[in-house]
């Protein structure tokens, strides 16, 4: 089975089963989050580290900031290079806030509402993870209305996908959640990194192993197969 694959039916199990619990057992969620929860964090922590580590990550999309995965593009024209991750700067810059507002928000909501208890910061979680990987399998908003790239492999913010999802955790802490909480982060701060360093291994004008011809397939917009 692919990888991706399994990761999108894992992330809507644990959607629909946190969904269930919270509608039919809700007594039950402390046993869960005693027992099950430690065993699901373990495996977004493993799952955290396999995209750290090259020798562990052979996804076109979450690896291209890696010296391994650059093939470079003879005489590519480096203005136009800086020019495009300029302005992709700026629209990633707007996509941050944006999240980090509704994170915020949420966060407030969870605060300030004593209806809301843990439960439903785990269902967020778990919707934002299942949301991670509906967006690479299926459709991506933030590719559709912000970014306009083609496909997940050239996409400017495809690895702040851990903290984007981790970063509803911090409003429980809790040894498991800040964990996965700092990787998303590392994770983030080393893609932003070799971008500011080096940008031409994430733009197809540079780097040929974006194009669709070296393309891993399940991660390729297909309606733009064709190209390049």
């Amino acid at each position: 089975m692919n990888k991706l694959f399994f990761k999108f039916s894992l992330s809507l199990v644990l959607l629909i089963n946190t969904i269930i619990f919270i509608v039919f057992f809700p007594s039950l969620i402390d046993v869960v989050e005693e027992w099950l929860f430690p065993l699901f964090f373990i495996y977004f922590i493993l799952d955290s580290f396999s995209v750290m580590f090259p020798r562990f990550n052979d996804s076109i999309y979450s690896s291209k900031m890696e010296a391994s995965k650059f093939m470079e593009v003879p005489d590519y024209d480096q203005t136009k290079l800086k020019e495009l991750a300029k302005h992709n700067n700026k629209i990633s810059i707007i996509i941050f806030f944006l999240y980090a507002s509704l994170i915020i928000c949420i966060g407030f909501l969870y605060k300030f509402i004593d209806f809301l208890d843990e439960k439903y910061i785990y269902l967020v979680f778990f919707a934002l993870n299942f949301a991670d990987y509906f967006c690479i399998m299926i459709w991506c908003p933030f590719r559709s209305w912000f970014l306009k790239n083609t496909c997940c492999n050239t996409c400017r913010i495809s690895n702040w996908d851990r903290i984007m999802k981790f970063s509803i955790l911090i409003f429980i802490p809790n040894i498991y959640t800040i964990t996965i909480f700092i990787l998303g982060v590392l994770i983030f701060l080393y893609w932003e990194y070799n971008h500011f360093r080096y940008p031409e291994r994430f733009y197809r004008i540079s780097n040929q192993l974006l194009w669709c011809t070296n393309c891993d397939k399940v991660t390729c917009g297909k309606q733009h197969k064709k190209k390049d």
